[in-house]
């Protein structure tokens, strides 16, 4: 379902683009003005960043692949993001409240920024075309093999319409299942009772990076 933040921001694109095609009408001059003010508000006003607590773990383009390797044992549910795009700061709550009710040592999450490291995003064919649809996609790595993704990509490349809600998320991806088989998987190597972790402010990004120096 679309949500309130989504049809304000719906609203606010209709308005724009109706007033711009106003302004040309009435003077070419005012539409160039009104075109160019937009432009620099959008290249100069970043969207707000998702700065609550989580248990993610954010990769480079060096070590995404590098993690994924490093424990065949380890599930990883991987978002493949860009900070400028809306529907992932929509999503970046939802993903984050999922981190904190399954995360284990058997199953893990990730993130990387396709929009920043653009290898990554040609490696794991999620396209970064402003028209894209395929942003945030998350996937699903078992044995550091790919199993699933969303969205879906059809024949003709182009991603199927998912919406991402966490309901959808837990039922697609089988969450509740996949937990509690990575539980006991990880059992034997632990020692004692397993203990709910205690949750963290907020996880840095890679190379000591944090949100805040984005």
């Amino acid at each position: 379902a679309v949500t309130v933040e989504q049809h304000i921001g719906n609203i606010f694109m209709f308005s724009k683009v109706a007033n711009a095609i106003l302004f040309f009408r009435l003077d070419i001059r005012m539409g160039l003005l009104y075109l160019t003010l937009c432009i620099v508000f959008l290249m100069t006003c970043k969207p707000p960043l998702y700065m609550g607590p989580e248990y993610i773990k954010y990769f480079s383009d060096k070590t995404i692949d590098e993690e994924l390797e490093r424990d065949k044992r380890v599930t990883w549910i991987v978002e493949f993001f860009a900070n400028w795009s809306s529907e992932c700061q929509s999503f970046a709550p939802i993903f984050a409240d999922l981190s904190l009710k399954y995360n284990c040592q058997g199953l893990q999450f990730g993130k990387v920024d396709v929009g920043r490291y653009t290898d990554v995003s040609t490696r794991y064919k999620v396209s970064t075309s402003p028209l894209t649809k395929q942003l945030p996609t998350l996937i699903l790595f078992q044995g550091g093999t790919e199993i699933m993704r969303r969205p879906q990509i059809d024949k003709k490349g182009r991603a199927v319409s998912w919406t991402f809600s966490e309901e959808n998320v837990i039922r697609e991806f089988n969450l509740n299942e996949l937990y509690q088989k990575s539980k006991k998987q990880s059992k034997p190597r632990e020692e004692g009772p397993e203990e709910a972790p205690a949750v963290p402010a907020a996880v840095g990004h890679p190379e000591g990076e944090t949100k805040k120096d984005k």
